[in-house]
């Protein structure tokens, strides 16, 4: 009690107090009435004028691939490649005993103009051993010779269905792989981490979700590995969210033995706080030319339109296969025209199966046709996008102008069109990609800025493509109702109803009357899953 309590329920969106009995919530609305609630055990939290909201939901993220500080190495924040150097010479000092040293999250901006890193940098900080490192878009890996060498890969080397080997103009590796399928060829070669590194890495992200205040995740590519570790956690009652995994589609593999192995995981993975009724489909790549686009690329038009990762009669024929066994599609489109396959694929399957509510949704949403906008809501498909992207770095300011082009790049994170044309919208912070904070991507949702107004070299930025920006009340809903609803939670959880989980986060302070520029300080004070207190900051 005695505090803003911002219900996200259109019935009553505003209270002051709120009663909890059990995991369920009970009251909600004045202090005067919560108060004949309290008995001699009734625990009283005074919020004093802090903010209540839904517990966050992240609906497309991979807390397995965060990288723990205590065994991982990470880049973050680092903008120059003098801090990259060094970040990586210091790891490879401190552990001798890492028979392959890998690591995520390096940003192009500290390889400027180029973008890309060369093997030979890398053979000079890790000349040891093999070395794989992903850039923090996990579409693209930096490897040195040593790695190369183990996987094989020469000139000669051709470069594997939906992925790249990038070359000089020699035709030699240059130490760069680009997608998956690339990347495996090295990937593969590394030594899986045991099970109680699996497990300790997921409840080391897992924690920090919990202490920015989500109580829900849709996890968007659950490896066996990674799955059997969040089966443990479940069954051991540690998980402190509400989970759904996406299986992870092979194309290069047969469609009728994935789907057997989905539908039997699907059973087998089904537990207390734990689901598993979701495949993840890449339609296309992230950048690098990997898109798959309507119109051919503006700047290098060798590289046509790009390509399906997923023909599009296989598509349509595997989505509705999904669509009838009861799966939600989750879906990677970067490109217009991978979008567009998407959804002519959610069309079929209606056209085959009639309407299954399935909620499928489509993911990243870089770039997308106009005439697609109206087809998310006319087909019921979920925009999941990331709201942190929607500002001006490198990617929309650089790489999207020329690729796409002036006219196209209007066209891109069309946030606030799909909201006005009636889609769903739901956040999915795609960590650790980029950062995982909701304080971060709600400021940034209504600002186009980056959280504090200030890029990452320290200069003021400007809003970018303000036209496309949402208000408070829609960030917030795309964080809690509306992430329930895309895993069908909707009658249980998502808003501060009667009757509903007690999923609650209490925050520093309201952040309807915080400026904007300043969200991102905001700090999460608690979090609560089915009533239980499973994160409270320590108070100064």
């Amino acid at each position: 009690m005695n505090g803003p309590v911002y219900t996200v329920d259109a019935a009553r969106s505003w209270a002051s107090a709120l009663v909890v009995t059990g995991d369920r919530i009970t009251y909600v609305g004045d202090d005067a009435t919560a108060r004949t609630f309290v008995g001699s055990t009734t625990r009283v939290i005074d919020l004093k004028h802090r903010m209540l909201l839904p517990g966050f939901q992240d609906s497309h993220v991979h807390p397995a691939d965060a990288p723990n500080p205590a065994t991982s190495l990470d880049f973050l924040g680092l903008v120059t490649r003098e801090q990259v150097f060094d970040r990586i010479r210091q790891f490879a000092r401190a552990h001798p005993e890492k028979t392959w040293i890998t690591g995520f999250g390096w940003d192009e901006v500290a390889f400027l103009p180029s973008r890309m890193p060369t093997l030979e940098m890398l053979d000079a900080l890790v000349p040891d051993r093999p070395a794989f490192i992903n850039d923090n878009s996990g579409h693209d890996a930096w490897v040195n010779s040593r790695a190369l060498a183990a996987a094989h890969i020469t000139a000669k080397t051709p470069d594997p269905p939906n992925g790249r080997i990038e070359r000089d103009a020699k035709g030699q590796p240059t130490g760069m792989l680009h997608e998956d399928a690339a990347m495996n060829l090295v990937a593969s070669l590394i030594p899986p981490k045991s099970p109680e590194e699996q497990l300790a890495n997921l409840s080391w992200s897992l924690h920090e979700m919990t202490r920015l205040g989500f109580t829900a995740l849709e996890d968007a590519m659950a490896t066996p590995e990674i799955a059997r570790a969040y089966k443990t956690l479940d069954e051991k009652g540690l998980l402190q969210q509400h989970v759904n995994l996406c299986f992870f589609h092979q194309p290069e593999k047969d469609d009728d033995a994935q789907l057997k192995y989905f539908i039997a995981q699907r059973t087998a993975l089904a537990g207390r706080l734990l689901r598993a009724t979701c495949v993840k489909i890449f339609n296309d790549g992230a950048a690098a030319h990997t898109l798959a686009l309507l119109q051919p690329y503006s700047d290098d038009p060798s590289f046509g339109r790009g390509k399906l990762f997923v023909e599009q009669p296989r598509l349509n024929r595997l989505v509705s296969r999904l669509d009838a066994a009861g799966f939600q599609v989750h879906m990677h489109a970067q490109g217009d025209w991978a979008v567009r396959a998407g959804l002519d694929s959610f069309a079929e399957a209606r056209r085959q199966n009639g309407f299954h509510d399935n909620r499928h949704t489509i993911a990243h949403l870089w770039l997308v046709d106009p005439q697609d906008i109206p087809r998310f809501r006319s087909l019921g498909v979920i925009a999941n996008m990331t709201p942190i992207w929607s500002l001006g770095d490198t990617w929309e300011t650089v790489d999207a102008p020329n690729m796409f082009g002036p006219e196209r790049s209007q066209h891109i994170f069309p946030t606030r069109s799909l909201l006005d044309a009636g889609a769903t919208l739901v956040w999915g912070s795609d960590w650790p990609v980029t950062g995982v904070s909701p304080m971060d991507g709600l400021e940034t949702a209504i600002t186009h800025r980056y959280p504090g107004g200030k890029d990452q070299f320290g200069k003021e930025d400007q809003s970018w493509h303000p036209q496309e920006r949402v208000n408070l009340e829609q960030a917030i809903v795309a964080y809690t109702s509306a992430g329930a609803y895309l895993m069908h939670d909707e009658t249980t959880r998502g808003t501060l109803s009667v009757g509903k989980v007690a999923d609650l986060v209490v925050l520093s302070q309201n952040i309807f009357e915080t400026a904007p520029l300043d969200i991102h300080k905001v700090q999460v004070d608690m979090t609560l899953l089915g009533g239980k207190v499973v994160f409270a900051r320590p108070q100064e």
